[in-house]
């Protein structure tokens, strides 16, 4: 695992974490390519342009229904996808098994067990209690350390891909696929039920304010919910896929995440909880009751990537059509000053010269005549008068949204210290 900073052709970053697939228990091999690398967006998205990017202490995009979260995520180019669901229990599975289950903002702005642990809340046009992405502690993050995966418990619910149900019946897109660009529409044909060992399609039935997983759909719909550790499978014999992506308690699972459902007609799935859901939330938290037009203001979503080996190092196409590409990829440069680095870095350091870029610009647009003596200063500035600049920098940033990115420059240094993140080399190879 290791933190990957990529530029796009606006000199805008995304900071992913990054995985092997034995590191995840993922597919290595996608409609017959070898996955070479899976990059999870390391926080929920923040849209900067109508695009969306993996940044900290940014607001989460919110009110974004189901089926834009694909396009927005799938429009960054070649490779890039909405975290499918396989993605996001592998991170669960993997936060169990460390003992590293995350807490999160799960009670306005703190975690409902450790109400010492914060983040910095804003306000929007919902009363929300929501917090910036990135800015709680590293118990936030999915293995408790600076280098995780943030924010899955709690904060916002985040839509996930390739999976739903149909009238309580739970269908998925196999083998990860709609990390390739599997059609996940309504009416797919990639839409595959999740069988018994004696081929019973798996429902899950509410009744009695109890869900029971069936081969068989019980009359009536209804909407309900359990606690995860509470599902009842005594009526079939559990499908270990069921497990392996989080519909299923593992065995001595004691945890007090919930698990909601609307078996009325298809239901797309959101993970993780949301600010009040106090202990219900958590990386197991389920909700299958929104249809996929629904939009909420605690519902938002993260993007991710997949790599083949073989490649390059481009961003590979993943139409399946011969290797050739359907549209021109999203272009992907480094920033100026990053080409004279020794590859990792410390995040402060990324921060300084993200920041003198995008001040150096702004110089630039205001008549500087020494654009290269302002970068200099930039570079070589003490860490008050980085928090000035940063100042600087949010009093601006109605003019330009790149400059959002360095609110609260200085909590960002204060809790990346020891944070190693690798700028990627493919931005130098799309050029």
């Amino acid at each position: 695992m290791r933190n990957e900073v990529i530029f796009d052709s606006r000199g805008i970053p995304d900071i992913l974490v990054v995985f092997t697939p034995d590191e995840l228990g993922l597919p290595a091999e996608i409609k017959g390519r070898a996955v070479k690398e899976y990059a999870i967006s390391k926080y929920p998205n923040t849209l900067i342009g109508g695009v969306p990017y993996s940044l900290p202490y940014q607001q989460p995009a919110v009110n974004v229904n189901h089926d834009e979260a694909i396009r927005l995520c799938e429009s960054k180019g070649p490779g890039w996808h909405l975290i499918t669901n396989d993605e996001w229990a592998a991170l669960a599975h993997q936060s169990r098994k460390n003992g590293t289950l995350p807490r999160g903002n799960t009670d306005y702005g703190k975690s409902h067990s450790h109400p010492e642990e914060t983040g910095t809340t804003y306000k929007d046009n919902s009363g929300s209690s929501k917090t910036l992405t990135g800015s709680g502690p590293v118990t936030w993050n999915h293995d408790h350390t600076a280098e995780g995966v943030a924010d899955m418990c709690g904060n916002i619910w985040e839509h996930v891909g390739g999976i739903r149900f149909l009238n309580g019946q739970v269908q998925v897109i196999p083998n990860n696929e709609a990390a390739a660009g599997a059609d996940q529409s309504k009416d797919s044909k990639e839409w595959t039920p999740i069988r018994t060992a004696d081929g019973g399609k798996v429902h899950y039935n509410i009744e009695d304010g109890r869900i029971e997983l069936r081969a068989v759909a019980l009359d009536g719909k209804d909407y309900d919910g359990v606690e995860f550790k509470e599902l009842d499978g005594s009526a079939i014999d559990i499908p270990e896929q069921l497990i392996e992506l989080g519909l299923y308690p593992a065995p001595g699972y004691e945890g007090t995440d919930y698990f909601w459902l609307d078996t009325d007609g298809e239901r797309i799935v959101i993970r993780g909880g949301a600010w009040p859901s106090g202990a219900n939330a958590g990386v197991f938290s389920f909700h299958g009751h929104h249809s996929r037009a629904c939009v909420a203001p605690d519902v938002g979503f993260r993007s991710a990537l997949i790599r083949y080996s073989g490649d390059s190092g481009d961003l590979d196409n993943l139409d399946g059509k011969d290797g050739k590409q359907t549209e021109e990829p999203r272009k992907e440069t480094a920033a100026p000053s990053f080409d004279t680095l020794p590859g990792p870095v410390q995040l402060p350091t990324l921060v300084r010269l993200i920041l003198a870029r995008q001040l150096t610009i702004l110089y630039e647009a205001a008549g500087g005549k020494d654009p290269e003596g302002f970068k200099r200063i930039a570079n070589t500035a003490t860490d008050k008068e980085l928090q000035q600049a940063a100042a600087l920098s949010l009093s601006l940033s109605q003019a330009n949204t790149a400059v959002e990115l360095y609110r609260n420059v200085s909590q960002q240094l204060k809790i990346a210290n020891t944070l190693t993140l690798t700028i990627g080399k493919e931005a130098a190879d799309h050029e």
